[in-house]
Protein backbone atom coordinates (compact mmCIF):
# COMPACT_ATOMS: atom_id res chain seq x y z
CA UNK A 1 0.00 0.00 0.00
CA UNK A 2 3.03 2.61 0.71
CA UNK A 3 4.53 1.62 -2.02
CA UNK A 4 1.40 2.71 -4.12
CA UNK A 5 1.46 5.79 -2.71
CA UNK A 6 4.51 6.79 -3.08
CA UNK A 7 4.21 5.70 -7.09
CA UNK A 8 0.85 7.76 -6.86
CA UNK A 9 2.72 10.75 -5.41
CA UNK A 10 5.56 10.52 -7.86
CA UNK A 11 3.32 10.21 -10.96
CA UNK A 12 1.28 13.23 -9.81
CA UNK A 13 4.91 14.85 -8.87
CA UNK A 14 5.95 14.32 -12.75
CA UNK A 15 2.74 15.74 -14.06
CA UNK A 16 2.83 18.84 -12.27
CA UNK A 17 6.73 19.59 -13.55
CA UNK A 18 5.62 18.45 -16.63
CA UNK A 19 2.62 20.45 -16.97
CA UNK A 20 4.94 23.60 -15.50
CA UNK A 21 7.45 23.21 -17.99
CA UNK A 22 5.43 23.17 -21.17
CA UNK A 23 3.75 26.25 -19.90
CA UNK A 24 7.19 27.79 -19.78
CA UNK A 25 7.92 26.57 -23.13
CA UNK A 26 5.34 28.07 -24.26
CA UNK A 27 5.72 31.38 -22.89
CA UNK A 28 8.92 31.66 -24.39
CA UNK A 29 7.83 30.25 -28.01
CA UNK A 30 4.31 31.42 -28.50
CA UNK A 31 2.96 34.63 -27.09
CA UNK A 32 -0.61 33.45 -27.06
CA UNK A 33 -0.15 30.20 -25.07
CA UNK A 34 0.92 31.75 -22.29
CA UNK A 35 0.73 35.35 -21.35
CA UNK A 36 3.44 36.92 -19.21
CA UNK A 37 0.77 38.01 -17.13
CA UNK A 38 -2.63 36.05 -16.68
CA UNK A 39 -5.39 38.47 -17.47
CA UNK A 40 -9.29 37.98 -17.30
CA UNK A 41 -12.14 39.92 -17.88
CA UNK A 42 -15.11 37.67 -16.51
CA UNK A 43 -17.81 38.49 -13.51
CA UNK A 44 -19.33 37.48 -10.51
CA UNK A 45 -23.02 37.77 -9.09
CA UNK A 46 -21.77 41.78 -8.21
CA UNK A 47 -20.70 42.67 -11.25
CA UNK A 48 -17.25 42.38 -13.81
CA UNK A 49 -14.06 40.83 -12.07
CA UNK A 50 -10.64 41.26 -14.02
CA UNK A 51 -7.29 40.31 -12.73
CA UNK A 52 -7.39 43.83 -11.08
CA UNK A 53 -10.02 42.95 -8.71
CA UNK A 54 -7.95 41.66 -5.93
CA UNK A 55 -5.04 44.03 -5.30
CA UNK A 56 -2.44 42.44 -3.74
CA UNK A 57 -4.09 39.16 -3.54
CA UNK A 58 -3.06 35.33 -4.22
CA UNK A 59 -5.48 33.54 -6.43
CA UNK A 60 -6.17 29.65 -5.96
CA UNK A 61 -8.18 29.45 -9.20
CA UNK A 62 -9.67 26.13 -10.93
CA UNK A 63 -12.11 25.29 -13.65
CA UNK A 64 -15.66 23.63 -13.60
CA UNK A 65 -19.14 23.30 -13.31
CA UNK A 66 -21.67 23.21 -10.27
CA UNK A 67 -23.50 19.98 -11.66
CA UNK A 68 -19.86 18.06 -11.89
CA UNK A 69 -20.09 14.91 -10.29
CA UNK A 70 -16.87 13.88 -8.61
CA UNK A 71 -13.25 16.42 -9.75
CA UNK A 72 -15.21 20.08 -8.74
CA UNK A 73 -16.68 19.02 -5.15
CA UNK A 74 -13.44 17.50 -4.79
CA UNK A 75 -11.49 20.22 -5.78
CA UNK A 76 -13.94 22.74 -3.71
CA UNK A 77 -13.54 20.61 -0.50
CA UNK A 78 -10.17 21.04 -0.64
CA UNK A 79 -10.25 24.94 -1.14
CA UNK A 80 -12.70 25.13 1.93
CA UNK A 81 -10.43 22.80 4.00
CA UNK A 82 -7.52 25.09 3.04
CA UNK A 83 -8.97 28.10 3.84
CA UNK A 84 -9.97 27.28 7.51
CA UNK A 85 -6.46 26.31 7.89
CA UNK A 86 -4.20 28.35 6.31
CA UNK A 87 -1.90 30.55 8.57
CA UNK A 88 -2.27 33.37 6.02
CA UNK A 89 -5.95 32.88 4.32
CA UNK A 90 -6.43 36.53 3.98
CA UNK A 91 -3.53 36.65 1.53
CA UNK A 92 -5.84 34.12 -0.15
CA UNK A 93 -8.54 34.84 -2.88
CA UNK A 94 -10.05 31.00 -3.88
CA UNK A 95 -11.59 31.15 -7.19
CA UNK A 96 -13.84 28.76 -9.29
CA UNK A 97 -14.40 29.61 -12.67
CA UNK A 98 -17.27 27.68 -14.40
CA UNK A 99 -16.81 26.16 -18.36
CA UNK A 100 -20.52 25.73 -18.53
CA UNK A 101 -22.03 29.36 -18.20
CA UNK A 102 -25.19 27.91 -20.39
CA UNK A 103 -26.14 26.29 -17.45
CA UNK A 104 -24.15 27.96 -14.80
CA UNK A 105 -26.74 30.89 -13.74
CA UNK A 106 -24.13 33.06 -11.37
CA UNK A 107 -26.07 33.17 -7.89
CA UNK A 108 -26.73 29.53 -8.47
CA UNK A 109 -22.88 29.56 -9.22
CA UNK A 110 -22.04 31.08 -5.87
CA UNK A 111 -24.56 29.43 -3.98
CA UNK A 112 -22.86 26.36 -5.23
CA UNK A 113 -19.20 27.49 -4.12
CA UNK A 114 -20.38 28.82 -0.91
CA UNK A 115 -21.60 25.79 -0.02
CA UNK A 116 -17.98 24.72 0.84
CA UNK A 117 -16.80 27.80 1.84
CA UNK A 118 -18.16 31.33 1.75
CA UNK A 119 -15.16 33.25 0.62
CA UNK A 120 -14.95 30.88 -2.58
CA UNK A 121 -16.10 33.34 -5.57
CA UNK A 122 -17.70 31.45 -8.01
CA UNK A 123 -16.62 33.83 -11.99
CA UNK A 124 -18.45 33.32 -15.02
CA UNK A 125 -18.53 35.31 -18.35
CA UNK A 126 -18.35 35.17 -22.42
CA UNK A 127 -17.27 31.97 -23.98
CA UNK A 128 -14.48 33.96 -25.45
CA UNK A 129 -13.70 35.47 -22.13
CA UNK A 130 -13.21 31.59 -20.36
CA UNK A 131 -11.45 30.49 -23.32
CA UNK A 132 -8.81 33.40 -23.15
CA UNK A 133 -7.81 32.19 -19.62
CA UNK A 134 -8.09 28.84 -20.13
CA UNK A 135 -5.43 28.69 -23.00
CA UNK A 136 -3.11 31.30 -20.76
CA UNK A 137 -3.31 28.85 -18.04
CA UNK A 138 -2.68 25.34 -20.39
CA UNK A 139 -6.32 24.67 -19.06
CA UNK A 140 -9.04 22.00 -21.29
CA UNK A 141 -12.64 21.83 -21.33
CA UNK A 142 -15.20 20.90 -24.26
CA UNK A 143 -18.74 19.48 -24.72
CA UNK A 144 -19.97 16.15 -26.31
CA UNK A 145 -23.35 15.50 -27.85
CA UNK A 146 -24.13 11.92 -28.38
CA UNK A 147 -20.18 10.94 -28.57
CA UNK A 148 -19.16 14.33 -30.94
CA UNK A 149 -17.78 17.27 -30.13
CA UNK A 150 -20.39 20.31 -29.42
CA UNK A 151 -18.60 23.98 -30.35
CA UNK A 152 -21.65 25.87 -29.50
CA UNK A 153 -23.24 24.23 -26.55
CA UNK A 154 -26.97 25.72 -25.91
CA UNK A 155 -29.67 25.34 -23.28
CA UNK A 156 -31.78 22.04 -23.15
CA UNK A 157 -29.17 19.60 -25.45
CA UNK A 158 -27.76 17.64 -22.86
CA UNK A 159 -24.33 17.71 -23.25
CA UNK A 160 -21.40 16.73 -21.00
CA UNK A 161 -18.50 18.50 -20.38
CA UNK A 162 -15.41 17.61 -19.76
CA UNK A 163 -12.23 19.56 -18.50
CA UNK A 164 -8.73 19.33 -17.16
CA UNK A 165 -8.26 19.01 -13.04
CA UNK A 166 -6.10 21.36 -11.77
CA UNK A 167 -5.79 23.91 -9.08
CA UNK A 168 -3.74 27.21 -9.88
CA UNK A 169 -2.19 29.65 -7.58
CA UNK A 170 -1.59 32.78 -8.93
CA UNK A 171 0.56 35.54 -7.45
CA UNK A 172 -0.67 39.34 -6.58
CA UNK A 173 1.81 40.18 -9.79
CA UNK A 174 -0.72 37.65 -11.44
CA UNK A 175 2.10 35.45 -12.89
CA UNK A 176 1.52 31.75 -12.26
CA UNK A 177 3.33 30.43 -9.62
CA UNK A 178 2.26 26.53 -9.00
CA UNK A 179 0.20 24.21 -9.63
CA UNK A 180 -1.62 21.13 -8.26
CA UNK A 181 -3.19 17.91 -9.09
CA UNK A 182 -7.29 18.08 -7.50
CA UNK A 183 -6.24 14.85 -5.80
CA UNK A 184 -2.98 16.49 -3.71
CA UNK A 185 -5.44 16.57 -0.38
CA UNK A 186 -6.55 19.15 1.67
CA UNK A 187 -3.20 18.76 4.09
CA UNK A 188 -0.71 18.94 1.60
CA UNK A 189 -2.67 21.58 -0.16
CA UNK A 190 -2.44 23.60 3.40
CA UNK A 191 1.36 22.94 3.53
CA UNK A 192 2.21 24.16 -0.07
CA UNK A 193 0.07 27.33 0.30
CA UNK A 194 1.45 27.86 3.44
CA UNK A 195 4.72 28.03 2.67
CA UNK A 196 4.31 30.34 -0.38
CA UNK A 197 2.14 32.67 1.62
CA UNK A 198 4.51 32.49 4.16
CA UNK A 199 7.42 33.28 2.71
CA UNK A 200 5.66 36.35 1.10
CA UNK A 201 4.49 37.57 4.47
CA UNK A 202 8.05 37.70 5.54
CA UNK A 203 9.43 39.88 2.60
CA UNK A 204 6.38 42.08 3.05
CA UNK A 205 7.25 42.63 6.80
CA UNK A 206 10.71 42.75 6.54
CA UNK A 207 12.39 45.30 8.47
CA UNK A 208 9.28 46.42 10.27
CA UNK A 209 10.38 46.07 13.80
CA UNK A 210 9.52 49.17 15.35
CA UNK A 211 7.03 48.84 17.79
CA UNK A 212 4.44 51.75 16.94
CA UNK A 213 4.70 54.12 14.05
CA UNK A 214 7.78 56.50 14.44
CA UNK A 215 5.46 59.89 14.16
CA UNK A 216 3.33 58.80 17.18
CA UNK A 217 3.73 60.39 20.70
CA UNK A 218 5.27 58.20 23.90
CA UNK A 219 2.10 58.65 25.50
CA UNK A 220 0.13 56.75 22.23
CA UNK A 221 2.85 53.80 22.21
CA UNK A 222 2.17 52.97 25.80
CA UNK A 223 -0.87 51.33 24.38
CA UNK A 224 -0.74 48.08 22.84
CA UNK A 225 -2.14 47.71 19.34
CA UNK A 226 -5.82 45.15 19.09
CA UNK A 227 -5.03 41.99 18.60
CA UNK A 228 -4.53 40.75 14.53
CA UNK A 229 -2.99 44.21 13.70
CA UNK A 230 0.64 45.03 12.97
CA UNK A 231 2.65 48.27 13.38
CA UNK A 232 3.82 49.99 10.34
CA UNK A 233 6.61 52.46 9.60
CA UNK A 234 4.54 54.35 6.76
CA UNK A 235 3.74 58.14 7.98
CA UNK A 236 0.60 58.64 6.92
CA UNK A 237 -1.97 61.46 7.91
CA UNK A 238 -5.07 60.83 7.88
CA UNK A 239 -5.36 64.87 7.24
CA UNK A 240 -3.69 64.30 3.78
CA UNK A 241 -5.27 61.69 2.52
CA UNK A 242 -7.87 63.83 0.54
CA UNK A 243 -11.01 61.74 1.92
CA UNK A 244 -13.17 64.80 3.19
CA UNK A 245 -13.27 63.18 6.38
CA UNK A 246 -13.57 65.06 9.17
CA UNK A 247 -12.77 63.10 12.84
CA UNK A 248 -15.28 63.65 15.76
CA UNK A 249 -12.60 61.02 18.38
CA UNK A 250 -9.08 60.88 18.90
CA UNK A 251 -8.56 57.45 16.98
CA UNK A 252 -10.36 56.02 13.68
CA UNK A 253 -10.66 52.68 11.86
CA UNK A 254 -9.77 53.11 8.18
CA UNK A 255 -11.88 49.99 6.36
CA UNK A 256 -11.52 49.55 2.75
CA UNK A 257 -13.72 46.90 1.34
CA UNK A 258 -15.54 46.02 -2.21
CA UNK A 259 -18.50 44.22 -3.29
CA UNK A 260 -16.61 41.44 -4.64
CA UNK A 261 -14.60 40.71 -2.04
CA UNK A 262 -16.66 38.16 -0.14
CA UNK A 263 -14.17 38.68 3.21
CA UNK A 264 -15.85 42.23 3.05
CA UNK A 265 -19.17 41.45 2.74
CA UNK A 266 -18.55 39.23 6.30
CA UNK A 267 -16.88 41.61 7.80
CA UNK A 268 -19.17 44.97 7.65
CA UNK A 269 -22.43 43.45 9.38
CA UNK A 270 -19.51 42.88 12.18
CA UNK A 271 -18.68 46.79 11.98
CA UNK A 272 -22.16 47.75 11.72
CA UNK A 273 -23.42 46.31 14.83
CA UNK A 274 -20.06 47.50 16.61
CA UNK A 275 -20.94 50.82 15.30
CA UNK A 276 -24.00 51.24 17.03
CA UNK A 277 -22.61 50.54 20.43
CA UNK A 278 -19.65 52.35 20.45
CA UNK A 279 -18.28 56.04 20.57
CA UNK A 280 -14.58 56.02 21.86
CA UNK A 281 -13.48 55.86 17.80
CA UNK A 282 -14.47 56.81 14.21
CA UNK A 283 -15.47 54.13 12.10
CA UNK A 284 -14.76 55.13 8.49
CA UNK A 285 -15.88 52.83 5.87
CA UNK A 286 -14.43 53.06 2.29
CA UNK A 287 -15.40 51.29 -0.92
CA UNK A 288 -12.93 50.75 -3.21
CA UNK A 289 -14.62 50.96 -6.81
CA UNK A 290 -17.83 50.32 -6.95
CA UNK A 291 -20.54 52.70 -7.92
CA UNK A 292 -22.76 54.94 -5.33
CA UNK A 293 -25.94 52.72 -7.18
CA UNK A 294 -24.64 49.78 -5.82
CA UNK A 295 -23.17 50.99 -2.38
CA UNK A 296 -26.77 52.45 -1.65
CA UNK A 297 -28.38 49.22 -2.67
CA UNK A 298 -26.17 46.87 -0.93
CA UNK A 299 -26.62 48.78 2.68
CA UNK A 300 -30.17 48.94 2.30
CA UNK A 301 -30.11 45.42 1.82
CA UNK A 302 -28.07 44.71 4.54
CA UNK A 303 -30.12 47.48 6.78
CA UNK A 304 -27.09 49.50 7.29
CA UNK A 305 -27.44 52.66 8.41
CA UNK A 306 -24.49 53.44 11.14
CA UNK A 307 -21.34 52.83 8.54
CA UNK A 308 -20.49 55.63 6.51
CA UNK A 309 -20.65 55.49 2.35
CA UNK A 310 -17.52 56.95 1.49
CA UNK A 311 -16.27 55.51 -2.22
CA UNK A 312 -12.99 56.13 -4.18
CA UNK A 313 -11.53 54.86 -7.68
CA UNK A 314 -8.76 52.21 -8.19
CA UNK A 315 -5.99 51.12 -5.44
CA UNK A 316 -3.68 53.68 -4.82
CA UNK A 317 -4.72 54.42 -1.68
CA UNK A 318 -4.62 50.87 -0.32
CA UNK A 319 -1.06 50.57 -1.52
CA UNK A 320 -0.35 54.20 -0.06
CA UNK A 321 -1.43 53.03 3.37
CA UNK A 322 0.73 49.43 2.89
CA UNK A 323 -2.79 46.74 2.24
CA UNK A 324 -1.94 43.87 0.51
CA UNK A 325 -5.84 42.81 -0.19
CA UNK A 326 -9.32 43.51 0.68
CA UNK A 327 -10.36 43.91 3.56
CA UNK A 328 -8.32 46.38 4.74
CA UNK A 329 -7.74 48.23 8.00
CA UNK A 330 -5.68 50.80 9.45
CA UNK A 331 -5.76 52.90 12.88
CA UNK A 332 -5.26 56.41 13.61
CA UNK A 333 -4.71 58.10 16.58
CA UNK A 334 -4.12 62.14 16.19
CA UNK A 335 -4.20 62.01 12.64
CA UNK A 336 -1.22 59.82 12.35
CA UNK A 337 -1.34 55.93 11.56
CA UNK A 338 -0.23 54.07 13.68
CA UNK A 339 -1.08 49.90 12.81
CA UNK A 340 -2.70 48.12 9.61
CA UNK A 341 -4.42 45.01 9.38
CA UNK A 342 -5.26 42.63 6.15
CA UNK A 343 -8.17 40.87 6.61
CA UNK A 344 -11.31 40.36 8.77
CA UNK A 345 -11.63 41.97 12.37
CA UNK A 346 -13.84 39.38 14.02
CA UNK A 347 -13.75 40.63 17.30
CA UNK A 348 -14.42 44.31 18.19
CA UNK A 349 -13.61 43.97 22.04
CA UNK A 350 -9.65 45.13 21.83
CA UNK A 351 -10.32 47.82 19.86
CA UNK A 352 -12.83 49.15 22.51
CA UNK A 353 -9.88 48.61 24.63
CA UNK A 354 -7.20 50.16 22.04
CA UNK A 355 -9.13 53.33 21.88
CA UNK A 356 -10.48 53.81 25.84
CA UNK A 357 -6.60 53.32 26.42
CA UNK A 358 -5.65 56.12 24.14
CA UNK A 359 -8.38 58.22 25.41
CA UNK A 360 -6.90 57.51 29.35
CA UNK A 361 -3.33 58.49 27.57
CA UNK A 362 -4.24 61.76 25.97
Amino acid sequence: MAYTYRLKRAHLLFLKLLLLSALAIFSFTHATAKAETVTFNLFDQHGPVTHESYPGKYLLLSIGYSSCPDICPTTLYEYGYAMKRLQHADMLQPLFLTIDPVNDEINRLNAYTQFFDERIVGLSGAMKDIEDIAKQLGATFGYRLNGQRLDNPEPGMGYTVYHSAMIYLITPERELLDVFDYQIGGDDLVAVLDQHLAAAASTAHEGSTTPIATNTSDTISACELPEGFSPTEKNSQLSELNLAITPQANTQLLNLWALWCAPCRQELPILEEWATSQNALDIITINVGDSLEKIDSFFEEQTFTHLPKHQIEGFDLLRQLGGMGLPFNALFVNDNIVGIKSGIITETAPLDDYAQCVQQQL
